[in-house]
């Protein structure tokens, strides 16, 4: 069964089996995802390092590569190159520059300097990803095209919320409680935190159909590229929420 994916970088469409000779594997798919979190995660600890000494051109790493990492993110997603890997790996680059000037703001300036924060969001991280990929392997939730549009719906609203909060920052304030540390900021991180998490499956869907169907080999890079998005934005609500309980 061939179903949609709420995540651009995911659609059915560009899974199809074609001409070329070459097909999408699980095991390429997954040695660029770990490819490109290298990236992710090697540039943001220079990131971090690098604010840390000069924390004057923090603002200006972690604005600009949240920026240049959402442009980069429009293009592959509208433009879908043959060889994506270029980009993609530009892409990681600049979230890392993000991520890394991101944490460092959190861990230093909301909770002044509280130590273990980004620790205990990576091992959040890694362990809601690993539950759920047990979950998608034993069959616990399946990504039927119901499941789909659901959480795919539900990811829309939360970045509409988002970019309405944006707007709102340009005039001096933001969504109430939208970044409070009290029980309702708390349970619409949790909140959040699991529509990530369900995201994961449907990612995990589709990356198993592309090889099922034996999609071009370039998809590995798509495949790879949804799944890092996704997992980057599990960090982030992670670390939200983990700020939010030690501010508590």
């Amino acid at each position: 069964m061939v179903y949609r994916s709420g995540n651009p970088a995911l659609n059915p469409q560009y899974f199809q089996g074609g001409v070329a000779s070459e097909r999408m594997t699980l095991e390429g798919t997954i040695n660029k995802t770990l490819t490109l979190l290298g990236l992710v995660s090697i540039t943001a600890m220079l990131s971090y390092s690098i604010i840390g000494n000069n924390p004057a051109v923090g603002g200006i790493m972690t604005i600009g590569g949240a920026v240049l990492a959402t442009i980069l993110a429009l293009v592959i997603l509208f433009v879908r190159p043959q060889s994506p890997q270029i980009l993609m790996s530009m892409y990681a680059i600049l979230e890392g520059l993000f991520i890394g000037g991101f944490s460092y703001m959190i861990e230093n300036y909301y909770l002044g300097g509280t130590e273990g924060v980004v620790l205990q969001a990576l091992v959040g991280t890694m362990a809601v990803f690993f539950t759920m990929l047990g979950v998608y392997k034993f069959g616990l939730i399946k990504p039927t095209e119901k499941f789909v549009l659901v959480v795919s719906s539900l990811v829309g609203a939360i970045m509409i919320l988002y970019l309405f909060n944006f707007i709102l920052m340009m005039f001096g304030t933001t969504v109430p409680f939208l970044h409070s540390s009290g029980p309702i900021g708390i349970g619409i991180s949790v909140v959040f935190i699991v529509v990530a998490a369900l995201f994961l499956i449907v990612d995990f869907g589709m990356i198993e159909n592309g090889v099922k169907y034996g999609a071009p080999k370039n998809m590995e890079w798509y495949g790879a590229f949804g799944l890092v998005l996704t997992l980057v934005w599990l960090y982030i609500e992670m670390l939200k929420l983990v700020a939010k309980l030690r501010d508590n």
